[in-house]
């Protein structure tokens, strides 16, 4: 019997109908579970579906209905673990709600964020997830506001719902813990990858927490290749820092991804950790806990932070919630493992 098939293309919904003689409405009533359907009727075309292997196009139903279940996330650099393992979580999130995900990468680059937005809003999405956002212009606010809605996570924008931890507070405990322990010559290093509105907050942070305990901050803005960093304007190795005439004792990277890029450097030039210098992260990603690894670091709950952006922007999809951007904190913890420990001059102290 003719199918109405072929093998240069895909089955239709016109072959489904074609093979189990009846209408083209019949056969979209069966996929879409619509009561009514007779049971011979329904039995016909679930056997010509499963015949001929044909597959319902989910996206062109949902445009016709001029809405759809799929979820748009822009993430920085999928490189970057931390980003990795939020999409991850925002994926599983927005499955258990009934939505699908489509991400774009921007490698934190304004263009790129700008051409994803497009193509994610040429796709119908129903709203934005950003796992990052550049902010370098209004751009993405006059692609997105009015259009559909949005919400920041562990970024920042004043024209979207946000839901993140305190970045400021969180500095202020990393940098507390290394002044408890003994330090004094502390630096901050700021990884290029870290969105500019975070890695501010860290930074005041850190430099409020010095102040108070009478240091003087000391900000470096770390380059990964080759092993640079640059402090007033100047560029320098980072073997100067870690080992020379002016040494630092501890460092509060900005994020994990710049704090295991520290410890290979400091395992490389033979500067021991925790012993000669001792090494702070900020995310708590999977690698941070690794035995090898074993990076102290201020977690960010990446499980909490996915559920509450899922909720905020499905309450925004169902009109259950209203009117301007809100903004949601959720806490932060210091996880204390073994690149921190007093350093050497007190221990010699001590002895």
């Amino acid at each position: 019997m003719p199918t109405g098939n072929s093998t240069s293309r895909p089955p239709t919904i016109l072959d489904v109908a074609h093979r189990a003689g009846v209408s083209k409405s019949t056969v979209s009533n069966v996929i879409r579970g619509v009561h009514g359907v007779a049971a011979a009727k329904r039995a016909r075309v679930l056997a010509a579906i499963d015949a001929l292997g044909y597959r319902p196009n989910v996206l062109a139903r949902q445009l016709v209905q001029r809405r759809t279940t799929i979820l748009g996330v822009v993430v920085g650099d999928l490189g970057n673990p931390f980003h990795a393992e939020m999409a991850k979580q925002v994926e599983r999130h927005a499955s258990a709600r009934g939505y699908r995900t489509m991400f774009c990468s921007t490698q934190a680059e304004e263009t790129a964020e700008l051409t994803g937005i497009q193509n994610l809003l040429e796709y119908r999405v129903a709203g934005i997830i950003f796992l990052a956002h550049t902010g370098a212009s209004s751009g993405a606010r006059e692609l997105i506001e009015g259009v559909v809605p949005s919400v920041f996570v562990t970024c920042s924008a004043d024209w979207g719902d946000v839901v993140s931890g305190d970045d400021q507070r969180g500095a202020e405990m990393a940098t507390r813990h290394l002044i408890d322990l003994g330090h004094q010559r502390i630096a901050y290093f700021a990884d290029p990858t870290v969105e500019d509105a975070a890695d501010r907050a860290r930074q005041v942070g850190y430099s409020q927490a010095m102040r108070q305990a009478g240091l003087s901050p000391i900000v470096y803005y770390w380059r990964h290749a080759p092993d640079t960093v640059v402090h007033n304007n100047r560029e320098m190795p980072v073997q100067d820092v870690l080992r020379g005439p002016r040494s630092v004792t501890a460092i509060f990277s900005s994020n994990d991804l710049g704090a295991i890029e520290l410890l290979d450097v400091a395992d490389r030039l033979g500067v021991n950790v925790p012993d000669d210098l001792s090494v702070v992260g900020f995310d708590d990603v999977l690698m941070a806990g690794l035995s090898r690894i074993n990076l102290t670091t201020v977690a960010q709950p990446q499980e909490e932070l996915a559920r509450q952006s899922l909720a905020t922007l499905t309450a925004r999809l169902q009109g259950e919630l209203t009117g301007g951007p809100v903004r949601r904190t959720v806490e932060l913890e210091l996880v204390v493992r073994g690149s921190t420990a007093v350093p050497r001059v007190v221990h010699r102290k001590a002895g």
